[in-house]
């Protein structure tokens, strides 16, 4: 009776948003718990047509908390979000280097808008999404002239990444990389940062410092590399991680890298979900020894041959990668603490913690994002306070705004204290711990009464 009532419930609350989004207000994230793509509300069959779009909230032990519905009516600057239904490759889901959003892909596009993906960007403009961690969405992104279809020939936009919120690194199936600035309207030209192959992309993140994509086209079936550094100009080479192959095999989508040995200099291993059957489908685990990335061995499911799994994501505590994956099998989480260059702790694929349902389909998958403030806390405080650079490997220069004594401390994010406060040195400068494991923290910058939080990411 339980399940059935809260199943009601859900569905009441679904409908109401696609009929009163403006009625609907998120919650606060949880930190530690997962957020999935969900397309579909349950009410019909997915098709190519445009469907409306969902975050879900869950629990590690899979507690659904909350469900936010993207926006089907245009409200202000915000536009419609929507997604094909039957698109699997759409709706990659990623969280901010700087750990304050979810990012995600979509169209300005009605529910029920027919062959979605053969629309014309500039007449169906692609939308980025970002969501914030106190659960306010943002649709005010747009993209009018790249990832757009003809009658003849479909195009997907895919896939979106963002240091922290202000601008974006975007792919498809088409068009190549593109960055775009937070707020882009329709009428102003993205900058293409690469053009040539791969052009057909399917997943970009931001790790190390580096933008990679995730392709099984043309000559390039694995990870690459899109230039060095996070350029905001083009062109741009695309260059495939050595190791990976050149013809037809893996079928990557998204993918988290990690930083688990003092030995290889950056990231080093990368978990990469792949859609394929067993036993080369499921979550891959690759690692760069001499220069070359070798497959270390892949996380599959004992339920099924085909979990399809297309979204993934990690994060990283000394070397143990807590893992979230996603795909048609459901929601899932797991841990690998072998470390650099060693088949998974974790073989097989747990049970799934949830599963989309009927007329539904899971797609990216994320950790929940984690609040960075208002502009009265002290994530807003000490403006013009700077942090270079950011990741940083073994320290990181404090650039205060003002001149003066400041002390400063570190904290990681569930608020233990990893570097007592001390008095920041003469030439600015602020060394990690021995040993620090790579992640995201808390570096805090007392002057004078005044005390700003700042998120430092190490390598």
């Amino acid at each position: 009776m339980k399940n059935f009532f809260t199943s009601r419930v859900l569905s009441f609350r679904m409908a109401l948003a696609l009929l009163c989004p403006a009625l609907v207000s998120a919650s606060p994230f949880t930190p530690g718990n997962l957020v999935v793509v969900r397309i579909g509300d349950g009410s019909a069959a997915l098709t190519s047509a445009a469907t409306a779009t969902f975050l879900l909230e869950y629990t590690p032990a899979g507690v659904l908390v909350q469900t936010i519905a993207l926006p089907t009516v245009a409200t202000g600057t915000n536009s419609i979000l929507t997604n094909t239904g039957s698109s699997t490759s759409d709706a990659v889901l990623t969280r901010s280097v700087n750990g304050a959003y979810l990012v995600l892909t979509g169209y300005d596009a009605a529910v029920g808008t027919l062959a979605l993906t053969t629309t014309a960007s500039a007449t169906n403009n692609r939308i980025i999404g970002r969501v914030a961690a106190n659960g306010t969405v943002d649709t005010s992104t747009r993209i009018g002239d790249a990832f757009s279809g003809t009658s003849a020939s479909g195009a997907n936009i895919r896939s979106a990444a963002s240091v922290d919120g202000t601008s974006f690194y975007a792919v498809g199936s088409n068009t190549g990389v593109r960055y775009v600035p937070f707020g882009t309207t329709a009428a102003t030209a993205t900058t293409a940062l690469a053009t040539a192959a791969p052009t057909n992309n399917r997943a970009v993140g931001i790790y190390g410092g580096n933008l990679y994509v995730a392709s099984a086209s043309g000559a390039n079936f694995g990870i690459s590399q899109v230039g060095t550094g996070l350029t905001t100009a083009g062109p741009q080479t695309i260059t495939q991680l050595p190791g990976f192959p050149t013809a037809t095999g893996p079928s990557p989508y998204a993918f988290y890298f990690a930083d688990l040995s003092t030995a290889v200099a950056g990231v080093d291993v990368v978990y990469i979900a792949d859609d394929r059957a067993a036993p080369d489908g499921g979550i891959q685990k690759w690692s760069l020894v001499s220069g070359t990335w070798t497959l270390n061995g892949t996380i599959v499911s004992s339920a099924t041959t085909s979990p399809a799994l297309r979204g993934v994501n990690g994060q990283t505590t000394g070397t143990t990668v807590s893992l979230v994956a996603s795909g048609n099998g459901g929601l899932y989480i797991l841990s690998d603490n072998a470390g650099y260059n060693a088949v998974p702790s974790t073989i097989a694929l747990p049970a799934a913690i949830a599963t989309a349902g009927t007329n539904a389909a899971f797609r990216g998958v994320a950790f929940a994002p984690v609040s960075v403030g208002t502009a009265t806390l002290a994530s807003q405080a000490l403006p013009g306070l700077e942090l270079f650079p950011n990741p940083a490997t073994d320290r990181i220069t404090v650039a205060l705004p003002t001149a003066g004594a400041a002390t400063v401390a570190l904290r990681d994010l569930a608020g233990r204290l990893v570097l007592a406060p001390a008095a920041l040195a003469a030439n600015q400068q602020v060394r990690f711990p021995a040993g620090l494991a790579a992640g995201v923290y808390l570096l805090e910058v007392r002057q004078g009464s005044v005390t700003a939080v700042r998120r430092v990411e190490k390598n």
